[in-house]
């Protein structure tokens, strides 16, 4: 099963219908991991702006899809989360870089366990200069 047939699949199973922006969208952030802002989706696949902002909102309801706050350009970025991961955010240049040598699976548990909290989303974000920023600032040897 390819990771869009999983993602439509999600949607199936919350009786959200398949439709042709859906699918397009699901499919540009599987396909292009740039941790892109609704402009730059409308933009690569043609679209009307609302119509990707709703069908963003439809799949960040169902964690689909992750919403990361730039404060570097004041827009939000998405992301696909069909799989949990962390992201990696340059205070400098707002660079997003995904990181997947963490399980993430267990860090819900572990925050149910310690808060008897019913657990809905999780994420986690670090933030520091990746190695451009670094270099520019003269923070490597």
């Amino acid at each position: 099963m390819t990771e869009l047939d999983a993602a439509l699949k999600t949607l199936q199973e919350h009786g959200i219908k398949k439709t042709s922006q859906r699918v397009s969208i699901l499919d540009y952030l599987i396909q292009n991991r740039i941790h892109p802002s609704a402009d730059t989706i409308a933009q690569g696949l043609g679209m009307n702006l609302t119509t990707v902002y709703n069908t963003l909102e439809v799949l960040v309801s169902i964690d689909l899809v992750y919403v990361i706050d730039s404060s570097q350009d004041g827009k939000k970025h998405f992301d696909y989360f069909g799989h949990p991961h962390y992201h990696v955010v340059c205070r400098n240049c707002g660079k997003i870089v995904d990181g997947e040598n963490i399980d993430m699976h267990e860090f819900p548990t572990l925050a149910r366990e310690a808060s008897h909290y019913l657990i809905e989303q999780s994420s986690l974000e670090f933030t520091g200069l990746c190695e451009d920023c670094q270099k520019l600032f003269g923070l490597t040897n």
